[in-house]
């Protein structure tokens, strides 16, 4: 939910920007607008509603624009669709509390469009919402998207067996990789490490063996911040966070996977112990300082996270090139760990945004807006802009930007009006399309990320967790404030283990958190998994469904 790029000579994916759509529950109106030919060649007056939509207010409206209710794309999507749609900005930072106030007073809009799973969750409890099974007739483009990924249907129904919420289909691109420097391998005459014990000796020796050759002990075997944190984690099939605990299925039943926390703390504590990593790396929370510390040639297995794999290939590995002229790197598999084989998280390609207000005066009206926003022809304008003024073809085929400051100004603000379109339908839109394997640079490039996606959509290694985490069941909120108070007592206790010494283990950490879990009401937890698993199990969107998502999408790519 979280990244927006632009097409500049690779593509724009239309990630998780959030064009928060809201329609408010207005009064009809009707226009006539010139569509139809009578008998006599006359046209027919075609009747317009009024249907009422939100997106994200993120101030990126130009003065010189307009604003979001009123600018270049508002009027060229009311001149072009069929309804007429009126936009109602909502804060991005704001956007549950207010949307939270617009639903209590009765005057939430027609069309909601949020990121927050539980908040559309808690909407749809309350009663809010419309199902969408008796309006998709009106939105073709859908039911086509619902045909070729039938995880979206997965995703959006509820417990009652109906179509309540609109997602849209993403590339899958892996959340976290692991990068290893080879000339250090070849320096130190090491292999790749295939096991986490490997890794560990592998790490050990990239921080204390001087791979640099400056003559001090200034490199790192591992980056570990927040983010890379959860790859380690990945490396031994779990999949926990600061905001989700770890679950796995072990006999066909929802467990808390204590085994893998404790073998991962265990890892993590050894990386501390012995120097391997920074030892002020708990300061280093988005990982800002280890890529400075990777870029200047300070680390030898370096953990990437979040996407943005051109941005990375085109201009972060030339600087550290720039900086160490002999430095090589190479994608790593996650290496085997006594818990198995894995891969790692995979950033979530089915995103469901957007349900429909139970007030909606016009379903059918609303449904034609949304069909008519999903339309490739309609994306292509919204996003890129007009051919010849904002873009132009390139080699592939793909939109390249023709003056990109002119694109931001004039055009980056319209994706927060395009939430509904499915970027994973387009080619253009993946990362493989960004580069020109003409280019030498670029084609090493591509290479390097399709082994990358050989590696980390591997489907004979495990994923880690049940499924990414948007998708895992919403909890009620007494169950969230249990979950929230676990993950606080955890996450304090896990962090002393590590940074500890012999004076707390990881084992002890473990026991610790198991008295925390019992205290807190984990059973409540572990009672309601097991109860949804059990309900849900054949028709959620679970981890398969990720990974069989990414294959499609790489046999598309071929």
């Amino acid at each position: 939910m979280k990244n927006k790029k632009l097409w500049v000579g690779m593509t724009v994916s239309v990630v998780a920007l959030g064009a928060t759509l809201v329609g408010c529950s207005s009064d009809k109106k009707e226009t006539a607008t010139p569509a139809a030919t009578t008998k006599a060649g006359e046209k027919a007056a075609v009747k317009r509603s009024d249907v009422t939509v939100t997106m994200y207010d993120r101030g990126a409206v130009p003065a010189s624009e307009g604003s979001y209710e009123e600018n270049r794309w508002t009027k060229w999507i009311n001149q072009n669709g069929p309804e007429n749609a009126k936009f109602v900005p909502i804060l991005r930072s704001d956007s549950t509390k207010k949307l939270n106030v617009l639903f209590a007073s009765g005057s939430a809009p027609d069309i909601v469009s949020e990121y927050n799973t539980p908040f559309r969750g808690s909407l749809y409890d309350q009663k809010q919402l419309l199902p969408i099974d008796d309006i998709l007739k009106y939105m073709p483009e859908y039911q086509k998207l619902l045909t070729q990924y039938p995880q979206l249907k997965k995703a959006g129904t509820k417990p009652d067996g109906k179509l309540y919420e609109i997602g849209k289909v993403k590339e899958a691109t892996p959340q976290h990789l692991l990068l290893i420097r080879t000339d250090w391998l070849k320096k130190l005459n090491l292999s790749m490490p295939t096991t986490t014990e490997e890794l560990l000796a592998v790490a050990k020796a990239f921080a204390e063996k001087d791979p640099d050759g400056n003559g001090k002990k200034d490199t790192y075997g591992l980056n570990m911040s927040t983010y890379s944190e959860q790859a380690i984690n990945e490396i031994f099939g779990e999949g926990s966070s600061k905001d989700l605990l770890a679950w796995g299925v072990k006999d066909g039943k929802i467990i808390r996977q204590w085994d893998n926390e404790l073998a991962s703390l265990t890892f993590k504590k050894q990386l501390y112990d012995e120097g391997i990593i920074d030892k002020d790396y708990i300061n280093d929370k988005d990982g800002a300082k280890a890529k400075q510390d990777f870029l200047n040639g300070k680390i030898g297995v370096y953990v990437k996270f979040s996407g943005g794999w051109y941005d990375f290939a085109m201009n972060d590995l030339p600087t550290l090139k720039k900086n160490v002229a002999d430095a090589d790197v190479a994608p790593l598999a996650y290496p085997k760990s006594p818990l198995g084989t894995f891969t790692g998280a995979i950033d979530n390609p089915v995103q469901m945004t957007t349900v429909i207000n139970a007030k909606a005066k016009d379903p059918e009206a609303v449904g034609r807006y949304l069909d008519f926003m999903m339309k490739p022809e309609t994306a292509l304008k919204v996003i890129n802009g007009d051919e010849g003024t904002h873009w132009k073809k390139a080699a592939n085929g793909c939109p390249q930007a023709i003056d990109p400051a002119k694109n931001k100004n004039e055009v980056g603000y319209a994706l927060d009006y395009e939430m509904f379109y499915s970027s994973g339908q387009d080619k253009c839109s993946f990362v493989l399309s960004g580069f020109n394997p003409e280019v030498p640079q670029q084609k090493a490039a591509m290479d390097m990320y399709k082994e990358i996606q050989k590696i980390y959509f591997d489907p004979q290694r495990g994923y880690p967790g049940l499924t990414v985490g948007e998708h895992m069941p919403v909890y009620s909120a007494d169950l969230q404030m249990i979950n929230t108070t676990i993950l606080k007592e955890k996450g304090d206790l896990f962090v002393k283990a590590i940074i500890s010494g012999s004076k707390y283990t990881p084992e002890q950490a473990i026991k610790d958190s198991q008295a925390a879990w019992d205290k807190a009401g984990g059973k409540q937890l572990e009672d309601f998994m097991n109860k949804w698993y059990q309900e849900n199990k054949d028709k959620a969107f679970l981890a398969k469904d990720v990974m069989a998502i990414a294959k499609q999408q790489m046999e598309t790519v071929k």
